[in-house]
């Protein structure tokens, strides 16, 4: 995954928060690779919930960029 966050000149609000929605699908695809290789029940659990928290965000940030205004 490429790190922009040093390469941040010129860039509107839209695409800042394009950036984002980008990683967190990366993170999501990371995650899911995690569950399908995580043993002990205790640590599924815990990637479960990030899972789910960072695919809240994933929906807020594409929600944000379905209805953004130019």
């Amino acid at each position: 995954m490429q790190n922009n966050m040093n390469n941040n000149t010129g860039k509107n609000a839209r695409q800042r928060v394009q950036g984002v929605t980008n990683q967190l699908q990366s993170s999501v695809n990371e995650l899911n690779q995690a569950m399908s290789s995580v043993e002990k029940p205790q640590n599924r659990q815990k990637i479960q919930n990030t899972l789910n928290s960072v695919n809240s965000a994933l929906k807020s940030a594409n929600d944000t960029l379905s209805n953004y205004q130019e």
